[in-house]
This record gives C-alpha cells, structure tokens and sequence, in this order.
C-alpha cells in the first residue's frame, strides 16, 4: 500500500506512576490509583475512543540500582522502574475492558523462555480477538539479570544474539499449528487434523505450542532498539519501531536506515514496518496556556532530586550541576546499559549546551524525548509535518501526567488530525495487524 493511501497511527505508552514526567506522582493533575484495574482500564478506554492503534505497556524485571547496588534513590524518589505490574496481566485486563484497541506487552528474551512467551502473548491475541503486539525486549542491567538467577547481564551482541533465536522459535511456535488445522468437526469426531500441527527447529523449545493460530495469525512484533545493533534487529523482526529522534533530520535518516535494512539486508517490504517516534505533547486549548502547563510542571521539578536521578542512571557517586553534561556522561560511558540511549543524551546535550542541572531537569521533564507545546491545532502542525515528510508513520504518545494529558490529547488533537485526513476516524478492521494496515 502506496504511503499517501495509509494514515499516521498512534500508540500510547503507559509506565506509572512516573511516566516520562519525574513528578507525575506528585501531580494534582494526576490519579493516584495507579496501582487498581479502573486505573489501566480507563485509560486504555480513553486511548480506545481516540482511535488509536495499540496501548503498550513497558516493562523491568528490577527496581534500577546506583553503581553500589542500591536501590534506595530510586524508591525515595519513585525514579522510573520503581513500580511495574506485570504488563501481561494489564494486558488480559484491557482484552476484556476493550474491543478494538491493540494491547501491547513488553516480555524480555534474555530471561523468559520462548514457549512462555509464544504461549502467553498468543493466549491474549486469542482473548483479545487479535490485538495483541510484543514489545521485544533484550533487558539492559544486571539488577534484572541478578532477579531472574544469573550474576550479570550478557554484552549486547550475546543478548541480541539469543533475541534473534527466541524471536525465531517464538514464530515457529505461533505458526506450529496451520492456519486450518483446528477443525472441530462434530459430525466426524474430527478435533484438529495432527498433520497439520508440528514441532519446531533449534534448540530453544520443540513444541508444538498449545494454542492454534489467532484471528490474526500471531501477535504483532514491535522493538525499540537504538543502538546499530538493535537497529539491525528491527529492520529483521519488527512491525512497529519505536524510535527516538531529537530533530525532524534525525527522525528522517532512522526511518530511512531501517526500511532500508528491511529491504536489502532482510528482503522485507519497508511499507510493513512503521517506525514511530516518541513524543510528548503537552496541550492547551491556546499555545499560551500549553506554555503555562509547561511553566508549571518545570517548576514542580526538585532539582536536588533530579540531579540524585541522574547520577544514580550514569553510576555516579554525584555530579557538579555546573559542570558540561557531556563531560559527565563521557565519564559514565555505559552505566545505563544502552549505547543507543547514552548516544542521545550525548548529542542533545551537545546540541543544546547542557549543564548537568539542565540534563537532570530535562531528564526529569521529558527523558529528552520531543515536547511539542501548544494548542491542538499547532500540535497537529508539528505531527502532520513530521508525518508527511516521512520523519515518521506515527507517534509513541508519552504523557507528563496521567489520565489527563492523554484525555487533553484525545479530546483536542486526534479532532484536528481527523479533520485534517490523516488520522482515522473509525477503526475499519477488528485486529491489531488491520489497524497498522490502514
């Protein structure tokens, strides 16, 4: 399908309590009951109403540690990975809370085994009548590697490595029963046709799994890897990309790179990959009143706290708030674990001549991903440009506060994306794989 015959597709990324907001928490703008089912099914209501295509829900298998191994900063300040509910459990919960929107969940390749991960995400892409995505995650530290029984995390290549085998057995596994060999024919006494169900190749697993296939075949593939490795990964598995770029270049050259692998190096069709770039918009019904929400939430930012933040993400025993960012994170070189999220924070820090206090304090607004500020039609300007310039497909939303940011987004910017042509104005297909298609 040509690029002017498919609109822009919208995500939504849900991680509280803090969000991509530092003080989401504190906020009284915010709802508190993050931790019940009402919170996670009303905002995937929400979402649902908006037309968009997926809720996804992130995902660490342990509380983030300093370079000692304590935890203890991250818990007196509910730094991000302070709390996470198992995103497989919200995801059966929005199956049964929703009918149209698709549910994502983040499951990690380097700790869960691919029968457990096949048989769990098929079984809510079955639930859900097939919406369900992967969120493909290879974990990054060695707090989560310590969790789950091993002494340290695996180098990157090893862990994309065991990523490429697990995503391959995972497929076999969804795919060990053909599309037709559940039969269920009564009058015959005839289940499923035996034939038509297999085991599977490698090492990993031997199946076959203990579900057929779903409305939509399998759960869609979905990764974020920035790193060139990750890079790689994605142009080999992914349907949906979530990518981070902190100008329209960059955003335009990671799009163009990964179709490009897709095509060459894997024989993919680029038009089934959607790279989506993380945003976090901020609204107002006037670009001055967005700018006053803006004020307000920087000012609600403790800047010992964030400064505390950060050194506990670089491994920092502390950090002179005055002293170059970039000198800083050159001193810190791997202590988060991802090449390509320190890449990031290295070239916006560069491009933007940040202090450490002014890396903390962005770190602690946005984690630097893209804030677009204002009205719903200036927002809609920034996205539209972005999208038909083919800086990106679509958008990972990223809240400052929950549920409101959300509802000042469905409410105010997807009517001005619908009335411009380029966002849905009514899911036209049941599954997740139809939504992406449109």
């Amino acid at each position: 399908m040509s690029r002017s015959a498919r609109g822009m597709h919208l995500v939504g990324m849900v991680n509280p309590p803090t969000s991509q907001y530092a003080e989401n928490w504190r906020n009284p703008l915010s709802r508190a009951d993050w931790l019940s089912g009402a919170f996670t099914a009303d905002l995937a209501r929400t979402l649902e109403r908006g037309c968009f295509d997926m809720i996804f829900f992130a995902d660490a298998l342990a509380v983030p540690e300093d370079g000692a191994g304590d935890y203890g900063t991250t818990i007196r300040t509910a730094g991000k990975g302070a709390i996470y509910l198992d995103p497989i459990a919200k995801a059966a919960l929005v199956a049964g809370a929703t009918s149209r929107i698709g549910i994502g969940a983040t499951v990690s390749t380097s700790f869960v085994p691919p029968y457990a991960i096949a048989r769990q995400l098929l079984s809510v892409d079955h639930l859900s009548g097939g919406r369900a995505a992967w969120n493909i995650v290879t974990s990054t530290t060695d707090a989560e590697a310590r969790n789950l029984g091993q002494e340290r995390i695996a180098p990157s290549g090893e862990r994309y490595d065991r990523a490429d085998a697990v995503v391959q057995t995972v497929i076999e596994l969804w795919e060990s029963w053909e599309p037709d060999a559940l039969v269920h024919d009564q009058q015959a006494g005839v289940f499923a046709d035996a034939a038509r169900v297999h085991r599977v190749t490698g090492s990993l697993s031997r199946g076959p799994l203990t579900l057929p296939q779903s409305a939509q075949g399998h759960p869609v593939l979905m990764q974020a890897g920035s790193s060139s490795r990750g890079r790689d990964f994605a142009a080999r598995w992914a349907e949906v990309v979530f990518a981070i770029g902190d100008s329209p270049e960059a955003m335009r050259e990671l799009r163009t790179e990964i179709r490009d692998r897709a095509r060459l190096d894997y024989g993919r069709d680029p038009d089934e990959v959607r790279v989506l770039q993380g945003v976090q918009p901020v609204v107002g019904w006037t670009d001055a009143e967005a700018e006053a929400k803006l004020a307000g939430l920087i000012a609600q930012i403790d800047l010992p706290s964030a400064l505390a933040k950060l050194a506990r993400l670089l491994h920092a025993a502390a950090l002179d708030p005055a002293a170059p960012a970039t000198e800083a994170l050159a001193a810190h070189r791997g202590a988060t674990g991802s090449v390509g999220f320190e890449d990031m924070l290295m070239a916006v820090s560069e491009r933007r001549g940040f202090t450490v206090a002014d890396l903390a304090i962005e770190q602690a607004l946005n984690q630097l991903h893209p804030q677009l500020v204002g009205s719903p039609a200036t927002i809609a300007d920034e996205l539209q440009q972005l999208f038909e310039s083919e800086a990106a497909d679509g958008f990972i939303i990223m809240p400052a506060l929950y549920h409101s940011s959300f509802e000042d987004f469905v409410n105010g910017v997807v009517p001005e994306l619908q009335r411009r042509g380029v966002f849905r104005r009514a899911y036209t297909g049941a599954t997740l794989r139809e939504h992406l298609a449109g």
